[in-house]
């Protein structure tokens, strides 16, 4: 019997373009336990959006924005950094790897560097093992 996949939620920038239509669908489906989330702007994600992500049974959590130099936005991108960064430092309090939340900036349609941004993230994710109780106990 196989184990049960990790579940990891993906969100990404829409102004990223990584996906045509219907593509986004297929290549989630392609991967087990992944949640492949669009958002407006990688900016739009707050710290408690990654950490609420974890609290419902996400064993990570990876924002894909803009390059901060072309962020559609103008500081999209650099917002969403710090945030995943706050995210980060509320999992160090509560003794959970700040490694389960990342962000990461990719060019626009560049999907092998997606795949290998999330083949990495992936195998992280799995070394580090079940995510502790703390946080399971958490209500969404």
């Amino acid at each position: 019997m196989d184990p049960k996949p990790i579940k990891i939620v993906v969100y990404i920038c829409n102004n990223l373009r990584m996906f045509k239509n219907g593509d986004q669908k297929k290549f989630a489906r392609s991967k087990s336990g992944l949640k492949l989330v669009s958002i407006p702007c990688s900016g739009k994600m707050e710290a408690h959006h990654l950490l609420k992500s974890l609290a419902g049974g996400a064993a990570g959590v990876l924002v894909l924005g803009c390059a901060e130099s072309a962020c559609h936005y103008l500081e999209g991108s650099k917002r969403s950094h710090r945030r995943a960064g706050y995210a980060k430092e509320w999992l160090r309090k509560i003794d959970i790897e700040p490694g389960r939340v990342q962000f990461r900036n990719l060019a626009p349609m560049d999907i092998s560097a997606f795949e290998k941004t999330l083949e990495e993230f992936t195998s992280r994710i799995n070394s580090f093992g079940n995510i502790p109780p703390v946080a399971n106990n958490q209500t969404v």
